[in-house]
């Protein structure tokens, strides 16, 4: 059921569409930046953002889009069983949303949500039916969900999602009208960081069946239980949001529009912040950064992104079948020199396949376990005696002058071409072997992978939940999702165990065995950097955060000075 989700380099360098999110306390009160409370009377009078969105949504139907543009709309117009917010100091939790509670069984297989007194914006009730009818037409094979493979936790969800078994037998129900069950294939630890997706968002069955094709394409086919509605949808152009006055926790919604203007040119972007037409954006291009980063009116946020950039090999070449052959190839990456030349500083060096800002329980993945090429790395001084005893195994000749080896890049443009020059340079520099660079589009590309017709690979990878299985569980074997051609028994009786651990220390202890097996044994894989997005605001839009998987959209947003 997992797709294959390709991040283009160069998407990752431009505008990120930011999900700006925060905490109210109360009806009276609204908190500051870091949690400061201020009285409802100092803040604006009018109560409004401008904001940018660098391409039109594909659909705001739920089930169907899986772009992040579409994601950040439905995040502030519909209201999902829980909402991942932030804290004082920015640490993400799980708060109640159109769920007001939920329990489970003692072995965590059948888990019941109690849903809250709520309308949608038309006055009509919001039911355990509106939920239970969103997470079956989602797995609905009619529907060809994109996004369809993250409920395979649920029961029968995989055997639904194929058509083997009609939907009706899927482990979802409402036994009232406030009451959802669900019941579990097993025990997932992960499951609550489901209930916050668009996959589990509910859906009016009368509005889908109304309009049908149509269905989420323009303001009228739509109907809202979120903080906010659309008042306007001029395509390619603008997307407003309004107040959802009958929104369950409207009086602590201050802001009463969002305007969203839809521009993807940069340097119009980028000017619009500039000259105060926009309060927010993320920005890429290095003199960009430094431009704002001296405007004394900005107030700029670092965010590393639960993303990995990183090169693969194909475990079923002659070269790279060797264990010690890939430690050298991934030894030999100057990932500092990579972060600072290429990406300009920007991102992050990677010694690790799981990303920072990706949690275990309450703590950060990456501050409890150490990137296991960093101990690499440090067994390892010259990669170039590894890459000699792996010839060595392999029976080859030993003279590294006398090695050809290939990598493969899935685009042909201008950047990729300057990354493609920089990895021959760094290879011939610290490994002494010839190194080829193809350029070709990404479908040939994919299908070269697909076939196993290349020797390096290059891709980058993001987490669709906040749990390092949703990283680690792509190398299992059955997956599919990166086509090494490795597998490791050990490797996939750890994912197996971790996914249906409920401990989280011992979670904790599958994932940190997983990982180094991964890159520490077996090399399969080379990270080489963390996107991280800067995002500049005014100083005067407040209560804001830009938490990776934070899903609290415009809703404690607010202004307070704006001139």
């Amino acid at each position: 059921m997992k797709t294959k989700r390709y991040l283009s380099l160069i998407v990752m360098l431009v505008l990120l569409l930011t999900t700006l999110t925060g905490c109210g306390k109360n009806e009276s009160k609204v908190n500051d930046q870091g949690g400061k409370e201020v009285a409802e009377q100092e803040i604006d009078k009018e109560q409004y953002l401008n904001l940018i969105m660098s391409a039109e949504p594909s659909t705001l139907d739920a089930s169907k889009g899986s772009d992040s543009y579409s994601n950040g709309i439905l995040n502030n117009v519909l209201e999902p069983l829980t909402r991942l917010e932030e804290d004082k100091d920015l640490k993400n939790i799980l708060a109640p949303a159109g769920a007001e509670s939920w329990e489970h069984n003692e072995d965590g297989t059948v888990w019941t949500f109690k849903i809250r007194d709520a309308k949608w914006s038309d006055g009509e009730p919001v039911k355990a039916q509106d939920y239970e009818y969103g997470i079956k037409r989602t797995l609905n094979p009619d529907t060809a969900a994109p996004y369809a493979y993250l409920l395979a936790p649920i029961k029968n969800a995989v055997k639904v999602n194929s058509g083997e078994l009609p939907v009706e037998e899927l482990g979802v129900k409402s036994l009232d009208d406030k009451t959802l069950e669900i019941t579990l294939e097993s025990p997932t630890p992960y499951f609550l960081q489901l209930t916050y997706q668009r996959v589990m968002m509910p859906q009016r069955q009368d509005m889908v069946e109304k309009y049908g094709d149509k269905y989420g394409s323009e303001i009228d086919t739509l109907v809202y239980n979120g903080p906010f509605i659309i008042s306007n949808w001029a395509h390619n152009s603008e997307i407003v949001l309004a107040k959802n006055e009958n929104y369950w926790d409207a009086d602590k919604v201050k802001l009463n529009n969002v305007n969203i203007k839809i521009l993807s040119d940069e340097n119009a972007i980028y000017n619009s912040l500039a000259n105060g037409s926009i309060d927010s954006t993320g920005v890429g291009k290095p003199e960009w950064i430094e431009r704002f980063k001296e405007n004394k009116n900005l107030e700029q946020l670092e965010v590393i992104n639960p993303n990995t950039f990183f090169m693969f090999f194909n475990t079923k070449d002659e070269l790279f079948k060797n264990a010690n052959v890939r430690k050298a190839f991934s030894l030999a990456i100057d990932r500092e020199e990579l972060a600072d030349v290429i990406f300009h500083g920007i991102n992050v060096p990677a010694y690790g396949w799981v990303s920072p800002s990706i949690y275990v329980g309450d703590d950060e993945y990456r501050t409890l376990v150490e990137e296991p090429l960093k101990k690499l790395a440090e067994e390892n001084k010259d990669p170039k005696a590894l890459l000699v005893k792996g010839l060595e195994e392999l029976g080859m000749d030993t003279d590294p002058s006398k090695l050809t080896v290939k990598m493969t890049l899935g685009s042909t443009d201008q950047w990729f071409r300057t990354y493609g020059e920089y990895v021959q340079q760094m290879y011939n520099k610290n490994l002494g072997v010839n190194f080829e660079v193809e350029f070709v589009e990404w479908p040939v590309f994919s299908s070269m992978v697909e076939k196993g017709e290349f020797q390096i690979g290059y891709m980058a990878w993001g987490a669709e939940f906040n749990d390092p299985i949703s990283l680690l569980s792509l190398l299992k074997s059955d997956s599919g999702a990166i086509q090494t051609g490795w597998s490791n028994a050990r490797y996939d009786e750890l994912i197996s165990l971790a996914s249906k651990e409920m401990d989280e220390k011992k979670r904790l202890e599958y994932y940190t065995e997983a990982e180094k097996i991964l890159l520490y044994d077996e090399s399969v894989l080379a990270p080489t950097v963390y996107p991280r997005s800067n995002v500049f605001k005014y100083k005067y839009v407040k209560g804001l955060g830009v938490t990776p998987f934070g899903t609290s959209g415009y809703k404690y947003g607010y202004t307070k000075g704006r001139q």
